[in-house]
C-alpha cells in the first residue's frame, strides 16, 4: 500500500527506527525489495535518483514503482531520490512519486534555500512532501580537509524555517559510493542536529558505514537511510557467482539471481535499521 512519506518518517522518528530506502534500477530490484519487506514486516521507500534516468528512465520506471507499491501488503513510499532541477521533480510528481528530495547542497547557502522552497512550493500544491540536504556529503575519492562538510546546526533550522521541507539529509562525514575504508561519522554533530530540530533526518552513503555508528545515527534522529551501493555490489557478486558455475547459465534463471540478491541486500539493511515488524 502506497502511503505517506511524512508519516512513514515521522513514525520512525518516535519509534527510534529508520526506514530503508532503496535505490531499485529495474524490475527484478522493485521485485526483491518488495518481498524483503513483506517477509519481514517492514515498512520500505522505493527510490529512484536523478543520476540513475540513464540506465533507469523515470518515466519507465514510475509505473513499476506505483503498481508494486499499491499491491504491497506493507506501507511503501515511491520518491524521488535526489532531483537536481525544479523540471525534474515536477516530473516526478506528475508521474505520481508521493514524495520527491531536490538536492540543492551544492549551491550557495541562499540559493539552496530559493530552490527548495520553490520546489517545497510546488509539490506541496499536490499533496507531494519534499526532502532536501544541507552540507556537503562527501564523493569517495574526494578528499579536502579545508572545507568544513558538515551541516551546521544553525544554518539547518534556519533552511528547515525557510523552505518548508519535510526531510532534511545531513552531513557528518557520510559519503556517496562504495568506500574503501570505514567512514568516521560525527555522531556528535547529529546529536545537535536532532536537539536543535524538530524534523526527521536523513543518512545518504550508508554503504560501508559501521553496524556501530548505524545504531548510534538511528537512536539520534535518522528516520530513513539511502542504500543504493550495497544492492548493486551484492547482485552483481551473486550473477558473478551463478554465470561462473552454471552448466548452461539463462537470462530467466539470471533475472531470479536477481530478484534474490535484492531481496536478501534490502532484508539485512531492515534487520539493521531495525524497522521489521513496524509496518
Amino acid at each position: 500500500m502506497i502511503v505517506s512519506f511524512k508519516e512513514m518518517l515521522q513514525a520512525a522518528n518516535n519509534g527510534r527506527y529508520a526506514v530503508g530506502a532503496f535505490n531499485c534500477l529495474s524490475l527484478e530490484n522493485v521485485q526483491g525489495a518488495i518481498a524483503a519487506a513483506e517477509e519481514l514486516n517492514s515498512p520500505i521507500i522505493i527510490q529512484l535518483a536523478e543520476v540513475q534516468f540513464p540506465c533507469a528512465p523515470l518515466a519507465l520506471m514510475a509505473p513499476q514503482y506505483l503498481e508494486a507499491a499499491k499491491a504491497a501488503k506493507v506501507p511503501v513510499v515511491v520518491h524521488l531520490d535526489h532531483g537536481q532541477s525544479f523540471q525534474t521533480c515536477v516530473d516526478a510528481v506528475r508521474l505520481g512519486f508521493g514524495s520527491v528530495m531536490f538536492d540543492g547542497a551544492s549551491l550557495p547557502f541562499e540559493e539552496n534555500v530559493r530552490q527548495t522552497a520553490e520546489v517545497a512550493r510546488m509539490a506541496k500544491a499536490f499533496g507531494v512532501d519534499v526532502e532536501a540536504e544541507l552540507g556537503k556529503v562527501g564523493d569517495v575519492g574526494v578528499d579536502d580537509d579545508s572545507v568544513d562538510v558538515f551541516t551546521d546546526v544553525e544554518e539547518s533550522a534556519e533552511f528547515i524555517a525557510r523552505t518548508g521541507v519535510d526531510a532534511l539529509a545531513v552531513a557528518i562525514g557520510n559519503q556517496h559510493g562504495k568506500y574503501v575504508a570505514t567512514p568516521r561519522l560525527n555522531i556528535a554533530r547529529l546529536v545537535e542536529l536532532h536537539e536543535r530540530n524538530a524534523m526527521p533526518l536523513v543518512l545518504h552513503g550508508g554503504s560501508g558505514t559501521s553496524e556501530e555508528d548505524f545504531k548510534s545515527c538511528i537512536h539520534n534522529g535518522i528516520c530513513k537511510i539511502n542504500v543504493a551501493t550495497a544492492i548493486q555490489l551484492g547482485v552483481t557478486e551473486d550473477v558473478q557467482r551463478y554465470l561462473a558455475s552454471a552448466a548452461n547459465p539463462n537470462y530467466i534463471d539470471m533475472k531470479g539471481i536477481i530478484v534474490e540478491a535484492s531481496k536478501r541486500v534490502v532484508a539485512d539493511h531492515i534487520r539493521l535499521f531495525e524497522s521489521n515488524n513496524r509496518a
